[in-house]
């Protein structure tokens, strides 16, 4: 029975899964310059015909009728009876073979079978040159039996990493550590080829050309050529606030610095005085591939005393763990304390939420996709975290709380969750739009007011002191529609959206902004207006933040 050129549905299933590409590659060529040369028909008639063959329908016959059809004949399908293996000429047992047994003798599927299994057992363990050659032995009725003769060739180790261009800005140890390529080790394939994506995930570093690759000896040298980024930053702000007879000291500092030690180290600090007597501390240490492995580890501090209420700190030690391409995992300990610093009056008792000295002790699992970018850049963008933390709370001195605020558990479960999500679209040429979603929540039946989380300020929402709202749960969206004057300058409109507590309920801030990325810094000044749902705005609140940021 002879099928028309429009071949039926599971013939054209079997050509869309498995020949797609070559018949693209070589028809699409021949129709778009020869459509109707004689030379293009063979052509396609002997493409369909192989294809056919090699996709298990030996008996497949193409022909060009009268008027330059093709008519194909698929014919009945073969069927794998044996695969004999035989790897550096010993005689193997792959098992996943035995199981196409009985199967449709398609020899695209097998190729790629055996594609994986020769990447995943040679050139993942030294043997980069190794490779796989299929023979039909015999065709029996129809089944087929065939044979894999599977070739090691040389044992190749990992020799050295040359680094070329500026190649005093990273250890190169640290950096074979980092890229797994590790000195006299089994040349893996996929390291190499992972190169570029895993220097792309380091701030400090780039790749000025591709990794090159050269065998000698047996041996594996990889030579790389790298140029040093400009990430480390610092701004600093100092202000005087007349208070009465006196004068407060306020402001902020906030440093980024990379690569210390020339093996990866950062340390993130940040430092806000906001008032006389309140005052915010963040610090982080933190290393990728710490001690010759994968694992990296991490220290965290932060402090925040409330005027002269209470004095909040948690401690932060843990590790992580590269899991795929971009993606991390990392586990932690965590110590909450809050302190309470004064004593309250009766009246304050029955009028003010409770305020509770406390202890938790907790385990924190964080999960993060690529990296946050340094500036906004000119560029399609996603950035990913989430972490979710489970421990123990314990009120400290329960006995000597006013008994109106006895009405809690002394001990009891306490759990903290959230994400954020940062995403880049570019529109047209220049314009970009950056959108920032976000939600925390921490849940516990002792909760007091100096647990709550707190929202508000140019980190998260903008148009707002800092720490304005207090909240046992947020959802936040940040907008930013961006212009960009050139790759990393621009200036922007902004809309901020945030869901709180029922009492609270929506609040939102509108306002405008300006990033200029200079060669030695960062200039950035941004103007937010804040307000609750239900109330007119009032311009004279609105915030104004101007710094520049040094980049060095």
């Amino acid at each position: 029975m002879y099928i028309p050129a429009k071949i039926n549905a599971n013939l054209a299933r079997i050509l869309q899964k498995y020949l797609l590409l070559p018949l693209l590659y070589f028809i699409i060529p021949t129709i778009s310059f020869a459509q109707n040369s004689s030379d293009s028909l063979f052509q396609q008639k002997k493409v369909i015909q192989d294809s056919l063959i090699k996709s298990g329908f030996w008996e497949a016959q193409v022909e060009i009728d009268e008027n330059d059809n093709l008519q194909i004949l698929k014919g009945r399908p073969y069927y794998w009876h044996s695969i004999n293996v035989s790897e550096d000429q010993l005689t193997s047992d792959i098992p996943f073979l035995k199981k196409l047994k009985g199967e449709v003798a398609n020899q695209f599927v097998l190729n790629i079978q055996i594609k994986e299994y020769i990447i995943e057992n040679y050139h993942r363990n030294g043997y980069p040159l190794a490779k796989a050659s299929l023979s039909i032995d015999n065709l029996n009725d129809n089944q087929i039996q065939a044979s894999i003769n599977i070739i090691a060739q040389n044992y190749i180790l990992n020799d050295s990493l040359n680094i070329e261009g500026d190649s005093q800005v990273v250890n190169s140890t640290y950096l074979s550590n980092v890229l797994d390529l590790e000195y006299d080790k089994p040349f893996d394939i996929k390291a190499f080829n992972n190169i570029t994506d895993k220097i792309s995930e380091l701030e400090y570093i780039s790749l000025s050309s591709l990794p090159q690759l050269a065998f000698a000896n047996n041996k594996a040298i990889i030579n790389l050529k790298i140029k040093e980024e400009r990430v480390n930053q610092f701004d600093a702000i100092i202000g005087l606030v007349p208070e009465g007879s006196r004068t407060n000291l306020t402001g902020q500092v906030d440093a980024r610095l990379r690569n210390l030690f020339k093996r990866g180290v950062g340390i993130d600090m940040f430092w806000q005085k906001y008032s006389a007597n309140s005052q915010f501390l963040n610090t982080r240490i933190q290393q990728s591939n710490a001690f010759r492995s994968p694992l990296g580890v991490n220290f965290g501090f932060e402090l925040l005393q409330e005027d002269s209420t209470f004095l909040q700190t948690e401690l932060q030690i843990g590790t992580y763990y590269p899991l795929w391409n971009a993606l991390k995992v990392g586990l932690s300990y965590q110590r909450f304390t809050n302190n309470i610093l004064r004593d309250f009056s009766e009246t304050e008792v029955l009028n003010i939420d409770p305020f509770r000295s406390s202890m938790v002790n907790a385990v924190l699992l964080n999960l993060e996709w690529k990296r946050p970018l340094t500036y906004p850049e000119l560029e399609d963008y996603i950035f990913a975290q989430s972490n979710f933390s489970f421990g123990q709370k314990e009120i400290i001195n329960y006995s000597a709380l006013p008994m109106a605020w006895q009405n809690v558990p002394e001990n009891s479960n306490t759990i903290r969750g959230g994400f954020k999500i940062h995403m880049q679209k570019v529109l047209w040429k220049r314009f970009l739009l950056e959108v920032i979603p976000q939600y925390r929540a921490i849940q516990n039946p002792a909760l007091s007011q100096n647990d709550l989380q707190r929202l508000g300020g140019l980190q998260n929402l903008r148009g707002f002191d800092r720490n304005f709202f207090y909240t046992r749960y947020f959802g936040l969206l940040n907008l930013n529609y961006r212009y960009f004057l050139d790759q990393k300058s621009s200036f922007f409109l902004l809309t901020d959206f945030a869901k709180l507590l029922a009492n609270v309920g929506w609040v939102y801030a509108t306002g405008a902004g300006l990033d200029i990325k200079s060669q030695n810094g960062w200039f950035r000044i941004i103007y937010a207006l804040g307000q609750e749902t239900g109330n007119m705005p009032d311009f004279s609140q609105g915030k104004v933040h101007f710094g520049y940021i040094a980049v060095f």
